[in-house]
Order: structure tokens, then C-alpha cells, then sequence
């Protein structure tokens, strides 16, 4: 159905980027890629692939199992036509909308922290913009990591903890006005305990 889809995992001597070479996705994404007016967007955070020849960006976010479903909607409205492939388990979309010329490859997977990661490489900013529009929740530490000790949230923290907080939480949760905040805890039933400790990471 689309000449770009030929996919195996395999290993490769040149970078890959969600199973592409840089020559593959350099032949996917052709068309020269338009300034993304980012505005106050600050999660998810797009990366231009342009520095490595890519007519795209890139990006790789966490959002909530429960939201999806309206995160594969928004897909379905912006592109005409996706496949769908499996890749050692892992499903990738590969969409396009030959008319706008614009390009989607997107993974949604469950295998890390209880929680959907997104990866996905795309040329279509109106779909970026939309992402940054949605604002699509990351879950919190105590849902991630259950029985976490709320008083060790936040600072120098190493492992998983540090990486989700560094890569994913703090990105979207320091972000979040008050009142934001405020429905943020009420949809995750947040313990007092986790909400002092939280509200100490933005002072």
C-alpha cells in the first residue's frame, strides 16, 4: 500500500530512529519542513530532525492508558490512510496523507511504567500543534510506582524514578497552572501527602 513501508528490526550500521535508517527516513520525508510555532507548548517536546537530514520531527512522550483512544482519533482525523505492522510485537502506524504531503510513523506501547509511551517522526505541524492543544496527562509518580515513599518524589533521584521524572513528569507537570493542578490531583486521587510533596518541586 505505501512504497515506504518495508520494515524489519534488524541491526544496522548507520542510527536508526524507530526502526528507520536516517537514508530511509530521509526518502520518507522529503518535503522541506515548516518552523513549528511553538508558543507555550513546553510537553510534549518535538526534536527537528533537519541536523540530520530528516524533513521531520521527533518526539517520544507519555500520556495516560485511558486517553489512547482519542490520541489514535486524533491520528485517524489527520491522515487519510494508515497500515499497520507488527515489528517484534511492537505495532507501528505508518500513515500519510498523499494530498497534504504530510507523514505520520507512530508506536504506542504498554511495556514501560504502567503508562502508553508514544514515539512518533512526523512533517504535519497542524498535528503537533494539536498534541500541544490536547495536553494529554501524564500519570503521576504514585499511579507509576505504587507504594513510592511520597517524601522521595522530586531532586536528585536515580533510576527509573529520575528518568520518568527528568523525561516525562516534571516537563508536564511544572507547567500546569494552579487550577490545573488542582483538577490534576482530583482525576488521580492525590493523597495530601503527595500533593505537598509535588507543590515543593515548583518552589
Amino acid at each position: 500500500m505505501f512504497g515506504f513501508i518495508k520494515r524489519v528490526f534488524q541491526p544496522a550500521s548507520e542510527e536508526s530512529v524507530l526502526g528507520y535508517s536516517i537514508s530511509e527516513l530521509k526518502a520518507i520525508f522529503r518535503a522541506e519542513l515548516q518552523e513549528f510555532p511553538r508558543g507555550e507548548c513546553c510537553y510534549p517536546v518535538f526534536v527537528s530532525l533537519v541536523g540530520l537530514g530528516v524533513q521531520a520531527f521527533y518526539s517520544d512522550f507519555v500520556m495516560d492508558v485511558a486517553d489512547v483512544g482519542e490520541f489514535q482519533a486524533l491520528v485517524d482525523e489527520r491522515f487519510s490512510a494508515c497500515d499497520e505492522i507488527d515489528l517484534n510485537g511492537l505495532v507501528m502506524r505508518c500513515c500519510l496523507d498523499e494530498i497534504k504531503n504530510i507523514r505520520l510513523v507512530v508506536s504506542v506501547s504498554r511495556r514501560e511504567f504502567k503508562v502508553a509511551t508514544v514515539r512518533l517522526i512526523t512533517n504535519d505541524i497542524g498535528f503537533l500543534e494539536s498534541l500541544c492543544e490536547k495536553r494529554f496527562a501524564v500519570p503521576p509518580p504514585w499511579i507509576v510506582f505504587e507504594n513510592y515513599n511520597a517524601s522521595w518524589w522530586g531532586g536528585d533521584m536515580q533510576g527509573a524514578q529520575g528518568y520518568y521524572d527528568d523525561s516525562y513528569f516534571f516537563g508536564f507537570f511544572s507547567n500546569l497552572s494552579a487550577s490545573e493542578r488542582i483538577d490534576y490531583y482530583a482525576r488521580y486521587s492525590a493523597s495530601e501527602e503527595w500533593v505537598r510533596s509535588l507543590e515543593l518541586t515548583l518552589l
